[in-house]
């Protein structure tokens, strides 16, 4: 319907929403299930989170449409408004599927080999190194020497200075708490 005190767009109602929501619950047949409504000014969601519903029963996702959904439904139903990014979507479908993809993904079972999931971006606080494969030499690009080395140790100090670097780089906000959280001196810029 039309939002009270005027302007553009729609809002779902509440009072077709909330019985929507309460009958979706009882066939769900978990009361202790979270109510997750993927909205633009949500807290933003982490890897942390995927991992907390990855261990968790279960979700229940509502997705929006139009302007939103009328805010008592939020606050009678007690649901966690979740966001991707800053950004706005037409709606909640596409949000909540990334979310279930990156939450499913942690599930045993789901990805072939679990180790791979170690060191992945966020796990560390730190985004994920780069990656070679074959062939070893491609449009006149190596592959850095350390990964040819064979010293294990070598390698693992590559991946992490690669991390850091990276993240220092593109995630400034993460390299904070990273530092923060390791209670790591940053390293002086060799710039």
């Amino acid at each position: 319907d039309t939002p009270f005190g005027g302007g553009p767009g729609m809002v779902l109602r509440a009072d077709i929403l909330g019985p929507a929501i309460d009958d979706t619950v009882a066939k769900a047949g978990a009361d202790d299930l979270p109510l997750i409504y993927l909205s633009p000014r949500g807290k933003p969601f982490t890897q942390g989170r995927a991992r907390e519903l990855a261990a968790g029963p279960g979700a229940i996702f509502l997705c929006g449409r139009f302007e939103g959904i009328d805010e008592r439904v939020l606050e009678a139903r007690k649901i966690e408004e979740v966001s991707l990014g800053d950004f706005v979507m037409t709606g909640g479908e596409l949000a909540a599927m990334a979310l279930i993809d990156a939450t499913v993904r942690l599930l045993p079972g789901v990805v072939g080999d679990p180790d791979s999931l170690a060191d992945e971006s966020f796990e560390a606080g730190l985004l994920e190194y780069p990656q070679y494969t074959r062939p070893q030499e491609w449009e006149g690009l190596g592959v850095p020497e350390a990964l040819l080395s064979g010293n294990h140790g070598r390698i693992a100090g590559w991946r992490l200075e690669q991390s850091e670097l990276l993240t220092k780089e593109r995630r400034p906000d993460l390299w904070d708490q990273y530092l923060a959280a390791t209670s790591r001196k940053p390293k002086p810029n060799k710039d």
